[in-house]
């Protein structure tokens, strides 16, 4: 194996200027100079346990590793040498500090979650093989694609490598066709959860297998896992909330609140329309359904469990608050337009609706999904994560494994969630959110009660099957027991 420096990385240029500060940091990378770093280039938080510390990871210093071996770390005290196998891996949990006129850098967690701080670094060295691959395609979606774009190019402008970056807006189907199809397909693909089972019938994706990937997002790593292989990274969830009108209703629910609460406000603020949400969609009907004492929404046996009481309650809730006048059942657009015109007490949206209110500046809060009933549980939010897979017959399967780590950052995911209204799947980066935010507190609350969308194929037959027997019911047309049937029949219950 040759562990020599390619050309182009002895050329890596990082482009960064010193600021007055810290001394420059030397780096060297298999015994050749690169352009030493300054604290200018340190500019995002990063989660040392240190708060308010800015640096940046070794993995955006060094070139993206296919492997490393040795860290070498001359510091004002002598030298000091890490040696292991997986030391590429790591990279990018490793971090450089500004430290008063120097620089420490700070290890990776060891047992215990403990970070080992070296001080008074004066300079870097790496020992490995830089990935390869020069060039990759990455297709992204969703909100913040202008921001995301800026993200991967800045990776990528750093790494000193091309990456051409798509706004695709439905990336499971396109990716399905283009597989089929014979086409060129992308290097790394952003999915949500329920992506999963179709992409791995279509042999879309490879299993991440060991690549290293935060340990506090292991909640959002479940929502990836199928058939026990992690096949996203995960990079951020939306969680469900209640939002109000601060003008119609008053006072602010607590935490505590009731559907019962809800349904009083409601009547009490005199709004056309009392609470308005999608309720044919199993996305926003499962909620309740946990909430009326179902414990999962997939079963022990790998089914939806339609024949639980749970489901029949929940069903004959909606009926009920819908006859009341306090629901009506109605999609995104039409809800979106009564909430913004102030003819809405209540909607049940995403938290990525929090920062289009804030531009449109609207009077609003948000509040937790309310109790079923006094002492009841909670109608449970889902959590809606977003993540990076690599395709299967990727033509730079390193280079996209290392820009999923990348992603993967404490401080990469606060910097892009805090002006998305997401919340990031590592949870190291919560400490780096900005402070004050009227609206983290609830988030962070409706993420920790949250149930995750899961990838089992169970789910997505069950959003597909449920989507026109649910509107049939809250039309009318059918009851509460023929709905259930007519699901546990196409689900195979």
């Amino acid at each position: 194996m040759s562990r020599s420096i390619p050309a182009l990385v002895a050329l890596l240029a990082l482009r960064i200027t010193t600021q007055a500060g810290a001394a420059p940091l030397e780096l060297s990378y298999n015994g050749a100079s690169l352009p030493s770093v300054g604290s200018a280039s340190l500019s995002r938080a990063v989660p040392t346990g240190v708060p308010g510390e800015r640096g940046a990871s070794l993995g955006e210093l060094f070139p993206p590793q296919l492997e490393a071996w040795r860290l070498e770390l001359r510091t004002a005290s002598g030298p000091v040498v890490v040696d292991a196998d997986d030391l590429g891996d790591r990279l990018y949990g490793i971090y450089a500090v500004e430290a008063g006129p120097g620089w420490d850098v700070v290890l990776d967690p060891g047992p215990g979650g403990r970070r080992e701080r070296v001080a008074r670094v004066t300079a870097l060295g790496l020992r490995g093989e830089p990935c390869p691959e020069r060039a990759l395609e990455v297709w992204v979606s969703w909100e913040g694609v202008p921001e995301l774009k800026a993200v991967i190019r800045r990776w990528a402008e750093r790494a000193g490598v091309k990456a051409k970056v798509v706004d695709v807006p439905s990336v499971k189907s396109k990716l399905v066709t283009v597989l089929r199809g014979g086409g060129k397909v992308p290097d790394l693909v952003m999915v949500q959860s329920d992506y999963l089972p179709d992409l791995a019938q279509a042999g879309a994706l490879q299993p991440l297998g060991s690549l290293r990937l935060p340990a506090s997002g292991t909640k959002g790593e479940r929502a990836f896992t199928l058939g026990g292989s992690l096949l996203a990274a995960p990079f951020y969830c939306d969680a469900q909330l209640v939002f109000y009108s601060s003008s119609l209703v008053r006072p602010a629910p607590p935490a505590d609140w009731t559907l019962g609460d809800m349904e009083r406000l409601a009547e009490a603020s005199g709004a056309r329309v009392g609470a308005a949400w999608n309720a044919y969609s199993a996305y926003w009907f499962l909620p309740f359904v946990l909430g009326f004492g179902k414990d999962s929404l997939i079963a022990p046996d790998g089914r939806m469990g339609v024949r639980h009481p749970a489901y029949a309650k929940a069903l004959g809730y909606l009926k009920e608050a819908q006859s009341r006048g306090f629901l009506s059942a109605m999609e995104r657009d039409a809800m979106m337009a009564y909430f913004t015109s102030g003819k809405a007490a209540f909607i049940l949206s995403g938290s990525y609706s929090v920062p289009e209110f804030r531009r449109l500046g609207i009077p609003f809060g948000v509040a937790p999904f309310p109790l079923s009933s006094a002492g009841g549980k909670r109608v449970a939010p889902l959590l809606d994560y977003k993540g990076w897979a690599v395709t299967r017959t990727s033509k730079s399967p390193a280079l996209a494994r290392r820009l999923a780590q990348y992603l993967s950052e404490a401080g990469v995911q606060a910097e892009f969630c805090s002006s998305q209204g997401k919340i990031p799947a590592n949870e190291d980066a919560w400490e780096l959110l900005p402070a004050g935010d009227p609206y983290q507190a609830v988030i962070r609350a409706s993420y920790d009660a949250g149930v995750a969308v899961p990838p089992d194929p169970a789910y997505g037959d069950f959003k597909n099957a449920s989507w026109k027997l649910l509107r049939l019911f809250l039309s009318g047309s059918t009851s509460a027991d023929e709905t259930l049937a007519a699901l546990a029949t196409i689900l195979g219950e």
